[in-house]
């Protein structure tokens, strides 16, 4: 385990892997989380991929940015409880802003999967994809439902920016 900090965001890292596929599944809800890592480990079967399980905490201004509001101890706990038939790695990392914190995680060619539940409006995980694709980063959007066991998921595709759903 290793501490840095860079840039306004700390980050403590679990473990480390290098492989082929850089799969990156922010940590928003555990049951979000449990979806998206089910979509992974039947995306990346078969591929040298690694998936990284990406825990963003957000401090609040006033408190000194070092100090989060949460144990450290119960997010390596949160982490610990999710696993992957892949390569997993987790990562811990202190940030003002959730968006920003997962985009200084994110290298060139990381994949990032995020579970949505269907709504009739956008929820904040579809607001999220959107803004990563608005940056260039690739995005695929699964909905929860679709990604429980058995059940398939659509890869969202497109333009940066673009949305949709599956």
């Amino acid at each position: 385990m290793r501490e840095k900090a860079q840039n306004g965001v700390a980050a403590i890292d679990l473990a480390q892997h290098v492989a082929e596929r850089d799969l990156v599944v922010p940590f928003t809800t555990p049951e979000l989380t449990r979806a998206a890592m089910r979509a992974v480990d039947r995306m990346g079967a078969g591929l040298n991929a690694s998936v990284r399980l990406v825990k963003v905490q957000v401090v609040p201004f006033p408190l000194d940015f070092d100090k989060s509001p949460v144990f450290v101890s119960f997010l390596k706990n949160q982490i610990s409880q999710l696993h992957s038939d892949l390569v997993m790695s987790g990562e811990i990392r202190l940030a003002r802003e959730f968006e920003t914190g997962l985009i200084g995680t994110l290298r060139r060619d990381s994949v990032v999967i995020l579970a949505s539940p269907k709504r009739l409006w956008r929820t904040n995980n579809e607001r999220l994809a959107a803004a990563l694709r608005r940056r260039g980063h690739k995005v695929i959007l699964v909905s929860d439902e679709l990604a429980g066991p058995g059940g398939r998921f659509v890869p969202a595709v497109g333009q940066p920016g673009e949305f949709h759903r599956a």
